[in-house]
């Protein structure tokens, strides 16, 4: 339903139920004023046609009684006889209008009479004292069913005394005169015996009863009534005029309703397409809009909302352009500018470039200072001269250059780098920055916006894994790009799918050759790719983030195979491999230490090994990680010693056991080498600390009798064994029971 057609719905629904509700009131008012009055009549014409029959009553005394004063009436009647008596008075009272009449002698016995039979005794006795007393009475009085209103007066004859009764039916003709009088209906009702009084309401009206005359032989009512019809006379005639008066106004009111709805309508389909034209963005029709009344406010308003919509998109814009920290371009606004740049067909350079060990710096220094370290960088690339042409932050620390030169100038390049990597100060003391970039060239590495930010980010990984400052991108990198992206995306679900296992490595005491352990090495068999690399895979996974479900893989199935091994009397040390990443989630403690009670493991059943680097990443994050897991009983490895950067004072502060020594300084190790000098410092500077040293990559016999020699606790290489299955680890195990692998592997678990 339309607007409109809503609102002459609403306003006649109003105007009837308004107009009936008066009605209903001023009718119902006038009805039960018109009753009430009509009562009132009803009770004062009772009292009137009362008045008006006394007064008739007197009249026809004083006519009886003047008719008995007549000489010629009483010389009538004197000498006659009876029947010639009766024909005289029967004239007379035709003469007076009479129904009855009666004559008694002066003992109240019927001489004459109309209606009583001759010689009836004691007629009318009170009638007779009242008379007189007062020369003259009137009461009513009934006959054979029949209302008189009897007269009684003496007669004084020549002959005799006696009394003249003379009768008046109440009849229709004088209900009929008294009607006329009173102006309502009147009728004389006469009950003979016991009868009910009749009610004040009829079935057709208001009626009133006044008792007249009443004795052992019965009553005389008054009976005074109106009709409905003439008591709601006025009542019906008002109805009628409100009928008028309400169709009239419904009229009217129907017409103001068009008038009203059409200039109320008009102006809200105005407004109505007004707002969409905004909606679409268009501008508005000024002359098509109201400008009058509230609603040429509304329409004010209305152009004012568009302005500022116009504006708010603008900013909008101009912000979703915007990285709000740095205040330079940000990943739509790059792709929109290569766009632009692709357009024109000149050719341009992206250099795409991040910030290494970003997450140290947030947490060595906190978040705030990273935020610092961001906005100073973004600072001086938006200084950078010629031929930059536009600078970006596409995420959290990698940029972007649009450089407006076909490729880049090394000499551009050096200096590009040197005035990036100032070291910015903190509370006065210098941080140096670490950048590394890659390049992508259009047309020479690709026509499309992402296909160019594909190939620089390809460069840039390239740098990173190189631990170089600046890579370009090389025909076929792609391929290797899109492996990584498909090993990230199946990573997820290679666990669950049983893509991976666990490899096991002997470790064997340099001096006896006993079995004290072995190291887990975690391998995937990819349905399609076939065997994974694990540099590759582990290294997918800490860049995705997936590293912690392989840890917690790694743990878990670790413990179960310990536990199968506790079962066979097999009880050894298992050696598990944790990242960086690891080390700084939060639930890494939890998670060793429910796996351990799931198994009913002792905590020294298990060794933890990090790389030097990572114990590194975050050193009082690391420290106390690994004092929590040391309380539990859990021994800890300093894994791949050798390669990282840690100092003597933060290797004394991590509360390990045991150094492994890289690989690279064991596989080619010869006497007197380099490498010799630095595995002889490596172990006697475990012997100083107290920790015990294992050295991988023992391939050889001679290599091994001179690690033993220099001190060296364990060995772990192929010269022992290679890596295995569970099956076949447990059964290399029990081929040793007789060399005695219990004995030694509690021995230097102890």
């Amino acid at each position: 339903m339309s607007f409109r057609a809503r609102l002459l719905l609403v306003m006649l629904v109003l105007t009837i139920g308004i107009q009936l509700v008066v009605s209903w009131a001023v009718l119902s008012a006038l009805k039960t004023t018109a009753m009430e009055q009509g009562e009132k009549e009803l009770g004062v014409a009772s009292g009137v046609a009362q008045a008006l029959l006394d007064g008739w009553g007197q009249q026809l005394l004083h006519s009886v009684d003047l008719l008995v004063e007549d000489p010629r009436f009483r010389e009538a009647i004197d000498p006659l006889d009876s029947a010639v008596r009766v024909d005289v008075l029967g004239e007379y009272a035709e003469r007076m209008g009479a129904n009855l009449v009666s004559l008694l002698d002066d003992e109240g016995r019927v001489t004459v009479s109309s209606h009583h039979e001759a010689g009836a005794t004691d007629a009318f006795p009170d009638l007779r004292d009242q008379a007189r007393r007062t020369d003259g009475a009137i009461t009513l009085f009934i006959h054979d069913g029949e209302a008189f209103q009897l007269v009684l007066h003496p007669v004084r004859g020549t002959t005799s005394a006696g009394w003249l009764v003379m009768g008046f039916r109440l009849d229709e003709d004088m209900a009929t005169a008294l009607s006329a009088l009173i102006r309502s209906d009147t009728h004389f009702e006469v009950q003979v015996g016991e009868g009910e009084d009749v009610g004040l309401v009829g079935s057709e009206g208001l009626r009133q009863a006044s008792t007249l005359f009443e004795d052992a032989e019965g009553r005389i009512q008054l009976v005074v009534e109106r009709s409905y019809e003439t008591l709601l006379a006025d009542y019906q005639a008002i109805k009628r005029q409100l009928a008028i008066i309400l169709a009239i106004s419904l009229a009217l009111m129907l017409v103001a309703a068009i008038l009203i709805a059409r200039g109320v309508s008009l102006p809200l389909l105005r407004l109505v397409g007004a707002t969409k034209s905004v909606g679409r963005g268009e501008p508005l029709d000024l002359d098509r809009l109201p400008r009058k009344g509230e609603f040429g406010l509304l329409s004010s308003t209305m152009l004012k909302m568009q302005n500022d919509l116009v504006r708010r998109e603008a900013d909008i814009r101009k912000r979703s352009r915007q990285d709000q920290l740095t205040g330079l371009g940000n990943r739509q606004c790059a792709n929109e500018d290569i766009e632009a740049a692709i357009a024109t067909g000149r050719p341009f350079t992206l250099l795409r470039l991040t910030i290494n060990h970003m997450r140290r710096i947030n947490d060595t220094f906190g978040h705030d200072f990273g935020d610092q370290v961001l906005s100073t960088l973004a600072g001086r690339l938006a200084d950078l001269p010629a031929p930059k042409a536009g600078a970006y932050r596409l995420s959290g620390d990698e940029f972007l250059l649009l450089l407006s030169v076909s490729h880049l100038d090394p000499l551009w390049l050096e200096d590009t780098h040197r005035r990036l990597t100032r070291a910015i100060r903190l509370d006065g003391s210098p941080v140096t920055l670490d950048c590394a970039m890659g390049e992508a060239r259009y047309p020479e590495h690709g026509g499309e916006a992402n296909l160019l930010l594909r190939r620089a980010e390809i460069a840039l990984d390239r740098a990173r894994q190189l631990r170089q400052s600046y890579q370009c991108y090389l025909h076929g990198q792609d391929e290797r790009h899109l492996r990584h992206l498909s090993l990230v995306r199946d990573l997820q679900h290679a666990a669950s799918n049983g893509e991976f296992s666990l490899r096991y490595q002997p470790q064997v005491s340099a001096l006896t050759g006993r079995a004290l352990g072995m190291e887990a090495l975690l391998r995937w068999d990819h349905p399609r790719l076939g065997r994974i690399p694990p540099d590759e895979f582990i290294a997918l996974a800490e860049r995705s983030g997936l590293i912690h479900q392989l840890t917690q893989w790694v743990i878990d199935t670790g413990c179960q195979q310990l536990a199968r091994w506790s079962e066979a009397g097999l009880n050894v040390r298992l050696g598990v491999n944790i990242s960086a990443m690891d080390l700084q989630q939060p639930g890494l403690i939890k998670r060793v230490e429910r796996a351990l009670d799931r198994h009913g493991l002792r905590g020294e059943r298990l060794c933890i090994e990090l790389t030097e680097s990572a114990l590194m990443e975050s050193p009082e994050m690391g420290a106390r990680k690994l004092q929590s897991l040391r309380a539990m009983g859990v021994e800890l490895a300093i894994d791949d010693y050798g390669t990282g950067y840690s100092s003597l004072a933060q290797l004394k502060r991590m509360p390990v056991q045991e150094l492994k020594i890289d690989k690279s300084f064991v596989m080619q190790l010869v006497k007197g080498s380099e490498d010799d000098v630095i595995v002889s410092s490596t172990i006697e500077l475990a012997h100083h600390l107290g920790l015990s040293v294992v050295a991988e990559g023992v391939e050889d016999q001679t290599v091994a009798d001179h690690l033993a020699e220099q001190g060296c606790h364990m060995l772990q290489g192929f010269l022992i064994s290679r890596p295995m299955t569970a099956e076949a680890a447990t059964e290399w195990l029990r081929s040793r029971v007789g060399d005695g692998i219990r004995d030694a592997a509690n021995e230097e678990l102890r």
